[in-house]
């Protein structure tokens, strides 16, 4: 199994918390999709690890210090994992299953906000694309609250993140969730990148590069 920052032995990803996260492995699958490495080792075990970590529920579960952003309530860590491991397999052509995406409608409201806010909201959006198809309620709904309710604390890994999960479950450029949030990203970053975080320089290039904008 190859060594890369971030990934474990069995093929899991440390989340914001210091644990092995079903949300933070989620989200670097899709990275590596988007990246065009959806096919490498470190892509097959990641999804090979959130098959293995499934629930007999057929949903995923993380701890809250593990979710990304602002926690308004600890409910808010499982919709993350699920949402998150959901469209990762989706995207990387494993079947999930059905019962995450029905267990997942019961967490949105009427506004496409998915309980937790903004990481499981970006992340379901992606997964119902995936599992329903392009302009569906669900998923609609879904990038029109994270289009329209921007949040004080939303930054750039903020918008990173969620046109990582955009672009892996393949919504493209011209949707005005996407070009939006793509046009936020390319203005707050700097001319030179974000000295202090390469990281996020790195992955502003490769969406960009991604969605060819």
């Amino acid at each position: 199994i190859p060594s890369i920052p971030g990934q474990d032995e069995a093929g899991g990803y440390f989340g914001p918390g210091g644990g092995v996260s079903a949300g933070a492995t989620g989200e670097a699958l899709c990275h590596l999709i988007v990246i065009g490495l959806g096919s490498s080792a470190p892509a097959v075990v990641a999804a090979d690890h959130l098959e293995e970590v499934m629930t007999p529920a057929q949903a995923w579960l993380d701890a809250p210090a593990e979710v990304p952003g602002i926690l308004d309530t600890a409910a808010a860590a499982r919709v993350w994992a699920t949402a998150s491991a959901t469209c990762a397999l989706s995207a990387a052509g494993r079947d999930p299953g059905p019962r995450a995406i029905a267990l997942l409608r019961g967490e949105s409201d009427l506004n496409g906000r998915f309980t937790g806010g903004a990481y499981p909201t970006f992340a379901a959006a992606g997964a119902y694309w995936l599992a329903e198809g392009p302009k569906t309620e669900m998923a609609e709904w879904a990038l029109r609250w994270a289009r329209e309710s921007s949040e004080e604390w939303w930054g750039p890994w903020e918008r990173a993140t969620a046109l990582t999960f955009w672009g892996a479950a393949g919504i493209p450029l011209e949707h005005p969730s996407v070009e939006l949030f793509l046009d936020d990203l390319r203005a707050e970053a700097p001319p030179a990148g974000w000295p202090e975080e390469p990281g996020l320089t790195l992955r502003t290039m490769e969406l960009i590069a991604h969605f060819g904008a």
